[in-house]
């Protein structure tokens, strides 16, 4: 009996001990899940070339990890800790990533955009077509001094034509790579008073994104210039520039003013869309409503297999979840609003199944002042 009792006291004493250390332990959940986010595809990559031969840069780790800086606001908070004061540490941390990335070739390479967004400007400013001319490139990547392997790359332009002009001539991808650092910096910037934001979109993942020189980064920086940058007639000259740079720019102003039930300015994401593309479009129109409006699936445009990879694109692609990460960071409480909505209708449907009759001549429910 007595050494039952010592035997749980000894279990209390351990329990005790271990909800202290996990107490402790909590501080340090912004660490744990920034290291997760960082080193978790970075293993998982390692292992799928090493056992699979699969390429480094396997997207799906990464796009798993860029979801996950939307918990970074809530890890901090978990912590105890305050998430304004958390936000240049993110930054300077990414910023560190993004230089040795793009200085040393660790964790780049998994884009051409940063090659071909500045190749098609060039062919636009000679007179060429980007939308019908084959772009061709032979270049090789280098990962530190680890592997080194040749990239052939063949495209048509499938951006709007004003993204090919947000760049440093003459520098090359190391100068695009850092316009989309940069841009990565501004965005965070713009954001600064908006703590989840902040915090969100100064993820170290989405840095080193911006380092790899996806296009996204620059559309994004001026898709937040014209949300957070002011009001008036400047912020819709950048909001009206957006229309000619990547499609998702304009699907999120139509669904934006839609939701705002500003139809005229829903209407007139068409027809200024159609202005900024207009020289290609009288020059060689079926280059451009192939390559750019419809991405190959429309009438009269060849290749079916351009349609099966376009729908693999939607789920494989890294850039493409840095879109709801950022919509999330400026829109949550809207979201959130929406989604406690819905909960409250569902909620109500359930409550509104009939329950046991009520004696009409019993006395009213009292009413709990509001």
């Amino acid at each position: 009996m007595v050494g039952a009792l010592a035997h749980a006291k000894r279990v209390r004493r351990a329990a005790r001990y271990l909800r202290s250390e996990m107490r402790g332990g909590r501080r340090y959940l912004p660490e744990l899940l920034l290291g997760a986010i960082l080193a978790g595809p970075t293993v998982a990559i390692v292992l799928l070339y090493v056992r699979l031969g699969i390429t480094p840069y396997f997207a799906i780790p990464w796009d798993l990890a860029t979801l996950g800086s939307l918990g970074l606001y809530v890890a901090i908070r978990a912590a105890g800790r305050s998430p304004g004061r958390f936000v240049p540490r993110l930054v300077v941390l990414g910023l560190i990533l993004a230089l040795v990335s793009i200085v040393t070739g660790i964790g780049n390479g998994a884009t051409d955009e940063g090659r071909t967004t500045i190749a098609y400007a060039g062919l636009m400013v000679n007179g060429t077509n980007p939308y019908t001319h084959l772009l061709v490139l032979h270049y090789t990547v280098s990962i530190g001094p680890f592997l080194t392997y040749p990239v052939t790359s063949q495209s048509y332009d499938t951006y709007l034509p004003l993204v090919s002009f947000v760049q440093i001539p003459g520098t090359g991808v190391v100068g695009y790579e850092a316009v989309c650092v940069a841009a990565w910096l501004g965005m965070v910037y713009l954001v600064r008073r908006d703590e989840f934001a902040a915090v969100t979109l100064a993820s170290p993942v989405i840095a080193l994104l911006a380092s790899n020189g996806f296009n996204d980064l620059t559309v994004l920086f001026f898709l937040t210039l014209s949300l957070r940058g002011g009001s008036g007639p400047r912020a819709r000259i950048v909001e009206y520039l957006t229309y000619g740079m990547k499609q998702f720019a304009n699907v999120f102003w139509i669904a934006y003013h839609a939701i705002r039930r500003d139809w005229l300015r829903v209407a007139l994401v068409v027809p200024i869309t159609l202005v900024l593309v207009l020289p290609f479009l009288i020059y060689q129109p079926l280059g451009v409503y192939c390559n750019a409006l419809t991405f190959g699936w429309g009438p009269g445009c060849s290749s079916a297999a351009g349609g099966v990879r376009g729908l693999a694109d939607l789920w494989d692609h890294w850039n493409y979840y840095v879109w709801p990460v950022w919509g999330y960071a400026l829109f949550r409480r809207r979201v959130d609003a929406w989604i406690a909505r819905a909960r409250a209708v569902v909620a109500g449907r359930g409550a509104s199944r009939p329950g046991p009759a009520r004696d009409p001549r019993a006395e009213p429910e009292p009413v709990t002042p509001s």
